[in-house]
Protein backbone atom coordinates (compact mmCIF):
# COMPACT_ATOMS: atom_id res chain seq x y z
CA UNK A 1 0.00 0.00 0.00
CA UNK A 2 1.51 3.20 -0.59
CA UNK A 3 1.69 5.47 2.37
CA UNK A 4 1.29 9.27 1.68
CA UNK A 5 4.00 11.61 4.94
CA UNK A 6 2.99 14.66 3.56
CA UNK A 7 4.23 18.11 5.66
CA UNK A 8 0.19 18.33 6.70
CA UNK A 9 0.32 15.27 9.00
CA UNK A 10 4.12 16.18 9.91
CA UNK A 11 2.89 19.23 11.34
CA UNK A 12 0.32 17.75 14.00
CA UNK A 13 2.50 14.55 14.47
CA UNK A 14 6.47 15.09 14.00
CA UNK A 15 8.38 14.57 17.17
CA UNK A 16 8.49 18.22 19.04
CA UNK A 17 10.40 18.72 21.86
CA UNK A 18 9.08 21.47 24.31
CA UNK A 19 9.99 22.36 27.02
CA UNK A 20 7.49 21.81 30.15
CA UNK A 21 7.80 25.42 31.55
CA UNK A 22 9.23 28.43 29.58
CA UNK A 23 13.07 28.98 30.59
CA UNK A 24 13.84 32.61 31.38
CA UNK A 25 17.07 34.84 30.41
CA UNK A 26 18.12 38.40 30.45
CA UNK A 27 17.70 38.45 34.28
CA UNK A 28 14.62 36.46 34.12
CA UNK A 29 12.87 39.18 31.89
CA UNK A 30 12.37 36.82 28.67
CA UNK A 31 10.52 33.71 28.67
CA UNK A 32 11.41 30.87 25.88
CA UNK A 33 9.50 27.39 24.91
CA UNK A 34 8.39 25.15 22.62
CA UNK A 35 11.88 25.23 21.33
CA UNK A 36 11.97 22.52 18.66
CA UNK A 37 15.19 21.26 16.72
CA UNK A 38 14.69 20.03 13.52
CA UNK A 39 17.12 18.29 10.56
CA UNK A 40 16.07 18.88 7.39
CA UNK A 41 18.67 17.34 4.97
CA UNK A 42 21.61 19.17 5.45
CA UNK A 43 20.27 22.22 7.66
CA UNK A 44 18.96 22.49 11.13
CA UNK A 45 16.19 24.20 11.51
CA UNK A 46 15.72 26.06 14.59
CA UNK A 47 11.79 27.20 16.37
CA UNK A 48 10.75 28.81 19.51
CA UNK A 49 8.55 31.26 21.29
CA UNK A 50 10.37 34.09 22.96
CA UNK A 51 7.98 36.20 25.01
CA UNK A 52 8.42 39.86 27.07
CA UNK A 53 7.58 42.32 28.87
CA UNK A 54 7.11 45.71 27.72
CA UNK A 55 9.48 47.53 29.62
CA UNK A 56 12.27 44.61 28.54
CA UNK A 57 14.26 47.98 26.42
CA UNK A 58 13.68 51.54 27.69
CA UNK A 59 12.51 53.95 25.22
CA UNK A 60 15.40 54.66 23.04
CA UNK A 61 17.50 51.25 23.27
CA UNK A 62 17.73 48.03 21.72
CA UNK A 63 18.34 44.30 22.98
CA UNK A 64 19.99 41.86 20.62
CA UNK A 65 18.73 38.69 20.87
CA UNK A 66 20.80 35.36 19.69
CA UNK A 67 20.67 32.27 19.83
CA UNK A 68 24.01 29.82 20.42
CA UNK A 69 24.67 26.29 19.74
CA UNK A 70 27.74 25.11 21.68
CA UNK A 71 29.88 22.05 22.53
CA UNK A 72 33.45 22.12 24.45
CA UNK A 73 34.54 22.32 20.76
CA UNK A 74 32.61 23.66 18.71
CA UNK A 75 30.08 26.47 18.38
CA UNK A 76 27.12 28.09 15.99
CA UNK A 77 25.73 31.27 16.80
CA UNK A 78 22.76 31.77 15.30
CA UNK A 79 20.34 34.34 13.48
CA UNK A 80 19.49 37.33 15.77
CA UNK A 81 15.94 39.24 16.22
CA UNK A 82 16.43 43.22 17.56
CA UNK A 83 14.02 44.45 20.26
CA UNK A 84 13.82 48.09 20.19
CA UNK A 85 12.29 50.54 22.37
CA UNK A 86 9.61 52.68 20.61
CA UNK A 87 11.80 55.62 19.99
CA UNK A 88 14.48 53.14 18.93
CA UNK A 89 11.96 51.89 16.19
CA UNK A 90 11.77 55.65 14.92
CA UNK A 91 15.61 55.81 14.16
CA UNK A 92 16.37 55.48 10.54
CA UNK A 93 19.94 54.84 11.05
CA UNK A 94 19.49 51.89 13.13
CA UNK A 95 21.15 49.47 10.57
CA UNK A 96 24.24 51.34 10.33
CA UNK A 97 24.54 51.33 14.64
CA UNK A 98 23.80 47.51 14.09
CA UNK A 99 26.43 46.93 11.22
CA UNK A 100 28.35 43.77 12.12
CA UNK A 101 29.32 40.22 10.62
CA UNK A 102 25.28 39.31 11.37
CA UNK A 103 23.00 39.28 8.53
CA UNK A 104 19.00 38.88 8.80
CA UNK A 105 18.16 40.07 11.56
CA UNK A 106 14.32 40.28 11.80
CA UNK A 107 13.05 43.57 13.71
CA UNK A 108 10.15 42.88 16.38
CA UNK A 109 7.32 45.19 15.73
CA UNK A 110 5.83 46.21 19.41
CA UNK A 111 2.08 46.79 19.79
CA UNK A 112 1.99 49.85 22.24
CA UNK A 113 -1.36 48.57 23.51
CA UNK A 114 0.13 45.17 24.74
CA UNK A 115 2.11 44.97 27.42
CA UNK A 116 3.01 41.09 26.71
CA UNK A 117 4.74 40.86 23.58
CA UNK A 118 6.03 37.84 21.99
CA UNK A 119 7.58 36.31 18.62
CA UNK A 120 8.40 32.84 16.86
CA UNK A 121 12.12 32.80 16.26
CA UNK A 122 12.58 30.47 13.38
CA UNK A 123 16.15 30.17 11.41
CA UNK A 124 18.09 27.70 9.71
CA UNK A 125 21.80 26.99 9.99
CA UNK A 126 24.25 24.25 8.24
CA UNK A 127 23.77 21.13 10.33
CA UNK A 128 26.82 19.75 11.59
CA UNK A 129 27.37 16.21 13.72
CA UNK A 130 28.53 17.67 16.61
CA UNK A 131 24.73 19.47 17.10
CA UNK A 132 23.25 16.24 18.23
CA UNK A 133 25.61 16.54 21.84
CA UNK A 134 24.96 20.58 22.10
CA UNK A 135 24.06 23.01 24.52
CA UNK A 136 22.09 25.94 23.71
CA UNK A 137 22.33 29.34 25.24
CA UNK A 138 20.98 32.85 24.35
CA UNK A 139 22.94 36.15 24.16
CA UNK A 140 21.65 39.26 25.25
CA UNK A 141 23.81 42.19 23.93
CA UNK A 142 22.68 45.56 25.24
CA UNK A 143 22.50 48.62 23.21
CA UNK A 144 21.71 52.62 24.70
CA UNK A 145 20.12 55.50 23.63
CA UNK A 146 23.14 56.46 21.48
CA UNK A 147 23.67 53.14 19.87
CA UNK A 148 26.91 51.73 21.50
CA UNK A 149 27.36 48.23 22.98
CA UNK A 150 26.73 47.82 26.60
CA UNK A 151 26.49 44.57 28.51
CA UNK A 152 25.98 41.25 26.82
CA UNK A 153 24.43 38.68 29.23
CA UNK A 154 24.49 34.82 28.18
CA UNK A 155 22.20 32.19 29.50
CA UNK A 156 22.08 28.26 29.10
CA UNK A 157 18.90 27.62 27.78
CA UNK A 158 18.68 23.84 27.40
CA UNK A 159 21.47 21.54 28.68
CA UNK A 160 20.96 19.03 25.46
CA UNK A 161 18.36 19.14 22.73
CA UNK A 162 15.96 17.15 21.29
CA UNK A 163 16.81 16.33 17.50
CA UNK A 164 14.14 15.26 15.17
CA UNK A 165 16.11 14.36 12.11
CA UNK A 166 13.60 13.55 9.36
CA UNK A 167 16.46 13.06 6.49
CA UNK A 168 15.87 9.47 8.57
CA UNK A 169 12.14 9.47 8.53
CA UNK A 170 11.96 8.19 4.61
CA UNK A 171 13.88 5.07 4.37
CA UNK A 172 10.83 3.36 2.16
CA UNK A 173 10.51 4.87 -0.90
CA UNK A 174 7.19 4.23 -1.28
CA UNK A 175 6.66 7.03 1.46
CA UNK A 176 6.57 10.58 0.04
CA UNK A 177 7.15 13.98 1.80
CA UNK A 178 5.43 17.28 0.30
CA UNK A 179 6.45 20.89 1.06
CA UNK A 180 3.18 22.48 2.23
CA UNK A 181 4.68 25.54 0.61
CA UNK A 182 3.72 23.58 -2.32
CA UNK A 183 -0.09 23.94 -1.22
CA UNK A 184 -0.21 27.32 0.58
CA UNK A 185 -2.10 29.90 -1.79
CA UNK A 186 -0.47 33.47 -1.55
CA UNK A 187 -3.09 36.44 -2.51
CA UNK A 188 -2.26 39.79 -4.21
CA UNK A 189 -3.27 42.56 -2.10
CA UNK A 190 -5.85 44.31 -4.51
CA UNK A 191 -7.80 47.75 -3.68
CA UNK A 192 -7.40 51.67 -4.09
CA UNK A 193 -6.03 51.41 0.12
CA UNK A 194 -2.82 49.73 -0.53
CA UNK A 195 -0.56 52.17 -1.94
CA UNK A 196 -1.25 54.36 1.73
CA UNK A 197 -0.67 53.71 5.36
CA UNK A 198 -2.14 55.10 8.38
CA UNK A 199 -1.44 56.72 11.79
CA UNK A 200 -4.38 57.15 14.61
CA UNK A 201 -4.32 58.98 17.61
CA UNK A 202 -6.66 60.14 20.45
CA UNK A 203 -7.26 63.62 22.36
CA UNK A 204 -9.28 62.80 25.62
CA UNK A 205 -11.02 65.73 26.88
CA UNK A 206 -12.17 65.80 29.79
CA UNK A 207 -8.50 64.41 31.09
CA UNK A 208 -7.33 67.42 29.17
CA UNK A 209 -8.84 70.22 31.71
CA UNK A 210 -7.17 73.00 29.52
CA UNK A 211 -9.21 71.61 26.75
CA UNK A 212 -12.16 70.53 28.48
CA UNK A 213 -13.15 74.42 29.25
CA UNK A 214 -12.31 75.63 26.01
CA UNK A 215 -15.46 76.15 23.34
CA UNK A 216 -15.83 77.52 19.76
CA UNK A 217 -12.61 78.72 17.87
CA UNK A 218 -9.72 78.24 21.09
CA UNK A 219 -11.14 74.27 21.31
CA UNK A 220 -11.15 73.88 17.18
CA UNK A 221 -7.48 75.53 17.33
CA UNK A 222 -6.18 72.83 20.17
CA UNK A 223 -7.17 69.89 18.40
CA UNK A 224 -5.88 71.25 15.11
CA UNK A 225 -2.66 72.00 16.78
CA UNK A 226 -2.62 68.40 18.15
CA UNK A 227 -2.96 66.92 15.16
CA UNK A 228 -0.71 69.04 12.98
CA UNK A 229 1.94 67.76 15.08
CA UNK A 230 1.33 64.50 14.22
CA UNK A 231 0.98 65.43 10.84
CA UNK A 232 4.43 67.25 10.60
CA UNK A 233 6.33 64.06 12.37
CA UNK A 234 5.72 61.94 9.41
CA UNK A 235 6.00 64.42 6.79
CA UNK A 236 9.85 64.51 7.30
CA UNK A 237 10.09 61.52 5.73
CA UNK A 238 11.41 62.28 2.45
CA UNK A 239 8.04 61.84 -0.32
CA UNK A 240 5.49 61.69 2.27
CA UNK A 241 2.16 63.37 1.71
CA UNK A 242 -1.06 63.91 4.08
CA UNK A 243 -4.02 62.24 1.88
CA UNK A 244 -6.61 61.95 3.76
CA UNK A 245 -8.16 62.95 7.45
CA UNK A 246 -10.97 61.33 9.48
CA UNK A 247 -12.50 62.75 12.57
CA UNK A 248 -14.87 60.77 15.10
CA UNK A 249 -16.01 62.58 18.29
CA UNK A 250 -17.28 60.97 20.98
CA UNK A 251 -19.65 62.17 23.68
CA UNK A 252 -20.95 61.47 27.34
CA UNK A 253 -24.75 61.21 28.75
CA UNK A 254 -24.79 64.25 30.60
CA UNK A 255 -27.63 66.50 30.21
CA UNK A 256 -30.88 65.84 27.89
CA UNK A 257 -30.12 63.79 25.07
CA UNK A 258 -31.46 65.90 22.11
CA UNK A 259 -29.69 68.56 23.29
CA UNK A 260 -25.94 66.61 23.39
CA UNK A 261 -27.07 65.53 20.00
CA UNK A 262 -27.66 68.96 18.88
CA UNK A 263 -24.68 70.19 20.29
CA UNK A 264 -22.69 67.20 18.81
CA UNK A 265 -23.69 68.06 15.04
CA UNK A 266 -22.80 71.95 15.63
CA UNK A 267 -19.61 70.94 17.07
CA UNK A 268 -18.32 68.82 14.50
CA UNK A 269 -19.35 70.66 11.39
CA UNK A 270 -17.80 73.48 13.53
CA UNK A 271 -14.45 71.59 13.76
CA UNK A 272 -14.26 70.57 10.40
CA UNK A 273 -14.63 74.36 8.65
CA UNK A 274 -12.07 75.67 10.82
CA UNK A 275 -9.91 72.67 9.56
CA UNK A 276 -11.29 72.91 5.94
CA UNK A 277 -10.03 76.65 6.55
CA UNK A 278 -6.58 75.88 7.73
CA UNK A 279 -6.14 73.69 4.53
CA UNK A 280 -4.43 70.51 6.42
CA UNK A 281 -6.07 68.56 3.53
CA UNK A 282 -7.78 68.66 0.58
CA UNK A 283 -11.94 68.90 1.48
CA UNK A 284 -12.78 65.87 -0.39
CA UNK A 285 -10.43 64.00 2.27
CA UNK A 286 -11.77 65.30 4.88
CA UNK A 287 -14.32 63.60 7.60
CA UNK A 288 -15.57 64.94 10.69
CA UNK A 289 -18.68 63.07 12.65
CA UNK A 290 -20.07 63.27 16.23
CA UNK A 291 -21.64 60.56 18.47
CA UNK A 292 -23.33 62.16 21.19
CA UNK A 293 -23.36 59.67 23.34
CA UNK A 294 -20.91 56.70 23.43
CA UNK A 295 -23.04 53.84 24.99
CA UNK A 296 -21.15 51.01 23.52
CA UNK A 297 -17.62 52.25 25.55
CA UNK A 298 -19.78 52.62 28.44
CA UNK A 299 -20.80 49.38 28.60
CA UNK A 300 -17.85 48.08 27.94
CA UNK A 301 -15.79 50.19 30.43
CA UNK A 302 -18.03 49.42 33.24
CA UNK A 303 -18.03 45.82 32.58
CA UNK A 304 -14.37 45.88 32.95
CA UNK A 305 -14.37 48.38 36.42
CA UNK A 306 -14.78 47.48 39.72
CA UNK A 307 -17.97 49.62 40.19
CA UNK A 308 -21.07 47.81 42.83
CA UNK A 309 -23.78 46.38 40.48
CA UNK A 310 -21.96 46.68 37.19
CA UNK A 311 -23.58 43.38 35.99
CA UNK A 312 -26.87 45.48 36.10
CA UNK A 313 -25.79 48.55 34.34
CA UNK A 314 -24.74 46.59 31.56
CA UNK A 315 -28.33 44.83 31.38
CA UNK A 316 -29.69 48.24 31.31
CA UNK A 317 -27.69 49.64 28.41
CA UNK A 318 -28.26 46.25 26.49
CA UNK A 319 -32.09 46.08 27.12
CA UNK A 320 -33.33 49.59 27.66
CA UNK A 321 -33.37 52.46 24.71
CA UNK A 322 -31.67 55.71 25.23
CA UNK A 323 -34.91 57.43 24.38
CA UNK A 324 -37.21 55.28 26.91
CA UNK A 325 -35.00 56.36 30.23
CA UNK A 326 -31.97 54.30 30.45
CA UNK A 327 -29.77 57.08 31.87
CA UNK A 328 -32.70 57.45 34.30
CA UNK A 329 -33.03 53.64 35.46
CA UNK A 330 -29.45 53.28 36.11
CA UNK A 331 -30.17 56.88 38.31
CA UNK A 332 -32.88 54.63 40.47
CA UNK A 333 -30.57 51.54 41.38
CA UNK A 334 -27.99 51.31 44.41
CA UNK A 335 -29.31 54.60 45.71
CA UNK A 336 -28.02 56.12 43.00
CA UNK A 337 -24.52 54.94 43.24
CA UNK A 338 -23.43 53.19 40.11
CA UNK A 339 -24.51 56.34 38.15
CA UNK A 340 -22.29 58.60 40.66
CA UNK A 341 -19.37 56.71 39.79
CA UNK A 342 -20.03 56.92 36.44
CA UNK A 343 -20.08 59.95 36.37
CA UNK A 344 -17.21 60.36 38.62
CA UNK A 345 -15.11 57.56 35.89
CA UNK A 346 -16.51 56.57 33.13
CA UNK A 347 -17.74 58.99 31.44
CA UNK A 348 -14.54 61.04 30.90
CA UNK A 349 -12.93 58.56 29.52
CA UNK A 350 -15.41 58.52 27.02
CA UNK A 351 -15.33 62.27 26.38
CA UNK A 352 -12.77 62.18 23.24
CA UNK A 353 -11.42 62.96 19.72
CA UNK A 354 -10.21 59.89 17.55
CA UNK A 355 -8.84 60.69 14.17
CA UNK A 356 -6.98 58.49 11.53
CA UNK A 357 -4.42 60.24 8.96
CA UNK A 358 -4.14 59.05 6.14
CA UNK A 359 -0.57 59.22 3.85
CA UNK A 360 1.30 58.23 0.64
CA UNK A 361 5.02 57.96 -0.33
CA UNK A 362 5.93 58.93 -3.56
CA UNK A 363 9.15 58.09 -5.57
CA UNK A 364 9.32 54.77 -3.12
CA UNK A 365 11.85 52.42 -4.69
CA UNK A 366 13.94 49.09 -3.69
CA UNK A 367 16.74 50.77 -1.51
CA UNK A 368 13.76 53.06 0.68
CA UNK A 369 12.20 50.37 0.89
CA UNK A 370 14.76 48.48 3.13
CA UNK A 371 15.41 51.13 4.89
CA UNK A 372 11.96 51.48 5.79
CA UNK A 373 11.81 47.93 6.82
CA UNK A 374 14.79 48.10 8.73
CA UNK A 375 13.94 51.61 10.51
CA UNK A 376 10.49 51.66 11.07
CA UNK A 377 7.86 49.54 8.52
CA UNK A 378 4.89 50.37 10.54
CA UNK A 379 5.40 53.70 7.75
CA UNK A 380 5.32 51.40 4.97
CA UNK A 381 2.29 50.56 2.87
CA UNK A 382 0.42 47.29 2.04
CA UNK A 383 1.69 47.36 -1.60
CA UNK A 384 5.06 48.55 -0.12
CA UNK A 385 5.54 45.55 1.74
CA UNK A 386 4.57 43.24 -0.33
CA UNK A 387 6.94 44.48 -2.92
CA UNK A 388 9.90 44.16 -0.68
CA UNK A 389 8.86 40.33 -0.02
CA UNK A 390 9.17 39.89 -3.23
CA UNK A 391 12.75 40.61 -3.38
CA UNK A 392 12.99 36.98 -1.59
CA UNK A 393 12.04 33.90 -2.26
CA UNK A 394 8.69 32.39 -1.18
CA UNK A 395 9.38 30.63 2.01
CA UNK A 396 12.36 32.16 3.11
CA UNK A 397 12.15 33.58 6.46
CA UNK A 398 13.06 37.47 5.36
CA UNK A 399 9.68 36.27 2.44
CA UNK A 400 7.69 34.54 6.15
CA UNK A 401 8.28 37.26 8.47
CA UNK A 402 7.32 40.09 6.10
CA UNK A 403 4.25 38.41 5.20
CA UNK A 404 3.16 38.00 8.86
CA UNK A 405 4.17 41.48 9.24
CA UNK A 406 1.65 43.23 7.16
CA UNK A 407 -0.91 41.14 8.74
CA UNK A 408 -0.18 43.16 11.85
CA UNK A 409 0.18 46.18 10.63
CA UNK A 410 -3.13 45.85 8.39
CA UNK A 411 -5.61 43.52 10.45
CA UNK A 412 -8.45 44.57 8.28
CA UNK A 413 -7.02 43.58 4.78
CA UNK A 414 -8.29 40.04 4.07
CA UNK A 415 -5.30 39.28 2.00
CA UNK A 416 -2.62 40.38 4.14
CA UNK A 417 -4.76 37.94 7.05
CA UNK A 418 -4.85 34.89 4.68
CA UNK A 419 -1.35 35.18 3.54
CA UNK A 420 0.01 35.61 6.95
CA UNK A 421 -2.01 32.35 7.76
CA UNK A 422 -0.42 30.88 5.13
CA UNK A 423 3.59 31.60 6.49
CA UNK A 424 1.43 30.39 10.18
CA UNK A 425 1.05 27.00 8.32
CA UNK A 426 4.33 26.43 7.19
CA UNK A 427 5.91 26.96 10.70
CA UNK A 428 3.64 25.02 12.61
CA UNK A 429 1.19 27.86 14.04
CA UNK A 430 -1.90 26.13 13.67
CA UNK A 431 -3.59 28.47 16.85
CA UNK A 432 -1.81 31.31 14.85
CA UNK A 433 -3.41 30.57 11.15
CA UNK A 434 -6.81 29.74 12.52
CA UNK A 435 -6.70 33.14 14.06
CA UNK A 436 -5.91 34.85 10.88
CA UNK A 437 -8.34 33.17 9.06
CA UNK A 438 -11.41 33.27 11.86
CA UNK A 439 -12.85 36.51 10.19
CA UNK A 440 -12.48 35.22 6.83
CA UNK A 441 -13.47 31.39 6.46
CA UNK A 442 -16.54 32.34 4.49
CA UNK A 443 -14.52 34.43 1.67
CA UNK A 444 -13.89 32.44 -1.02
CA UNK A 445 -10.39 33.87 -1.07
CA UNK A 446 -9.28 31.74 2.10
CA UNK A 447 -10.94 28.91 1.18
CA UNK A 448 -7.72 27.31 -0.07
CA UNK A 449 -5.68 28.24 3.19
CA UNK A 450 -8.62 27.09 5.44
CA UNK A 451 -8.60 23.50 3.71
CA UNK A 452 -5.18 23.43 4.61
CA UNK A 453 -5.73 24.45 8.23
CA UNK A 454 -8.07 21.81 8.72
CA UNK A 455 -5.62 19.33 7.41
CA UNK A 456 -3.36 20.17 9.91
CA UNK A 457 -6.08 19.85 12.42
CA UNK A 458 -6.80 16.37 11.27
CA UNK A 459 -10.12 17.34 9.89
CA UNK A 460 -9.99 15.55 6.81
CA UNK A 461 -13.99 16.14 6.06
CA UNK A 462 -13.79 19.80 6.66
CA UNK A 463 -10.57 19.77 4.64
CA UNK A 464 -11.91 18.46 1.59
CA UNK A 465 -15.18 20.70 1.66
CA UNK A 466 -12.62 23.67 1.17
CA UNK A 467 -10.20 22.62 -1.04
CA UNK A 468 -12.68 21.20 -3.30
CA UNK A 469 -14.89 25.23 -3.25
CA UNK A 470 -11.29 26.07 -3.81
CA UNK A 471 -10.66 24.03 -6.60
CA UNK A 472 -13.98 25.17 -8.64
CA UNK A 473 -12.74 28.32 -8.40
CA UNK A 474 -9.74 27.49 -10.03
CA UNK A 475 -7.25 27.93 -7.49
CA UNK A 476 -4.69 25.31 -8.68
CA UNK A 477 -2.92 24.71 -5.32
CA UNK A 478 -6.06 23.33 -3.83
CA UNK A 479 -6.06 21.12 -6.59
CA UNK A 480 -2.70 19.58 -5.78
CA UNK A 481 -3.37 19.39 -1.93
CA UNK A 482 -6.90 17.55 -3.03
CA UNK A 483 -5.48 15.42 -5.39
CA UNK A 484 -2.77 14.68 -2.39
CA UNK A 485 -5.76 14.16 0.03
CA UNK A 486 -7.86 11.52 -2.19
CA UNK A 487 -4.68 9.07 -2.20
CA UNK A 488 -5.10 8.59 0.97
CA UNK A 489 -8.89 7.08 0.81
Amino acid sequence: MKLLHSAFFLLAFSGVASAASAQTVYGGQIYVNSENFTRQGDLLRVRMKVSYDSSVVGSCESLVFTPVLKTDSAVSVLSSVVINGRERERDAHRTEVLSDNRRNMPIVVKDSHAAKRYFIYDTTVPYKDWMQECRMYVESEELNCTGHRGHTYEDLVLKNIYLHDMSNDNPDPNVHYYNLMDYVQFLQPQGSDIDKFHRSGEIQIFGNKSLAKLSGSRFNRTVFNTIASDVKSELQRYGTSLVGLRINGFGAPIGNYRRNESEAMERSLDLKKYLMRQKLTNRNDLTVGWLAEDWDSISSLVAGSGMNLREAVVDIIKSIDVVNGREREIQDIGHGMPYEYMVKFIFPKVYRIKYTLTFRHDGFDSNSAMQHLGSNPATMTLGELYATAGFYKKGSREYNDIVDLTARLFPDNPEANINAAGVALTRNDVALAHKYLKRWETDPRAYCNMGLLYLSEGNRDKAEVYLKMAKAAGVVQADKALSELMKMK
